[in-house]
């Protein structure tokens, strides 16, 4: 609607935008789109960490839970007496020998003969490593894949040298110098998230006393506990 006023033509409503009014509406929809968009990345990236975060802490929880039900069964031959060689370990693996679910069978009270069915049987012998991230059990030569994300593992054996029934160090595999007088073991496990590029820059970590820079940006936590080996503190 217009009204004429002389030879002049007086628009009394506006009839559309201006260029530079467009203009300016699209560049503050790009900033509001960017704003979102970084608030979605920023969400994303923080779920990722602590899913992460909280896969680490359960895989590391239960991988000390699941070695150390086997530590403190150790040695364990029902009423019969146990014989030497039912422990022995490297810094990285470690065997355990014990009638782990089944009782043996025998006189109680005699010596476990090591060459008998029973020590051979199913569930007898457990030897743990770590192979291409996994924690592996080895139950009598039967691989079980245990939990991933395992970058390493360390035992430190607590010998017990002057026969008081205590621990006096924590020693590597080298260093022990019986190991019928390991009462306790102490195992250090290094957990790595299964995603990379959470960090924004490489984390250095600590392990085994070393400090390590990675060239990848996975996050990683050391994870420890010790264990009496129980039957042979009797």
């Amino acid at each position: 609607m217009s009204v004429r006023r002389g030879s002049r033509k007086i628009f009394s409503q506006q009839q559309g935008f201006s260029l530079i009014e467009i203009m300016i509406a699209l560049l503050i929809s790009v900033f509001l789109l960017l704003g979102v968009i970084q608030t979605f990345i920023n969400a994303q990236t923080t779920y990722r960490l602590q899913e992460s975060m909280s896969r680490m802490q359960e895989s590391g929880s239960l991988a000390l839970e699941i070695i150390g039900r086997d530590l403190r069964a150790t040695g364990y031959w029902g009423c019969m007496k146990g014989s030497t060689g039912d422990l022995l370990g490297t810094d990285a693996t470690i065997t355990l020998k014990a009638a782990f679910v089944t009782v043996p069978t025998g006189g109680c009270g005699s010596v476990v003969d090591k060459t008998m069915a029973y020590y051979l049987a199913k569930t007898s012998t457990i030897v743990y490593t770590i192979v291409n991230g996994v924690l592996r059990k080895n139950t009598n030569n039967q691989n079980n894949d245990l939990i991933e994300g395992v970058e390493a593992i360390q035992f430190l054996y607590g010998e017990d040298t002057n026969g008081d029934h205590a621990v006096n160090d924590y020693v590597l595999a080298n260093q022990v110098l019986n190991w019928e007088h390991v009462i306790s073991v102490r195992v250090v496990i290094l957990i790595t998230s299964l995603e990379d590029n959470l960090t924004a820059q490489p984390a250095p970590y600590l392990f085994n006393n070393i400090t390590t820079l990675p060239t990848d940006h996975h996050l990683r936590r050391v994870f420890s506990a010790t264990f009496a080996l129980r039957n042979r503190l009797l």
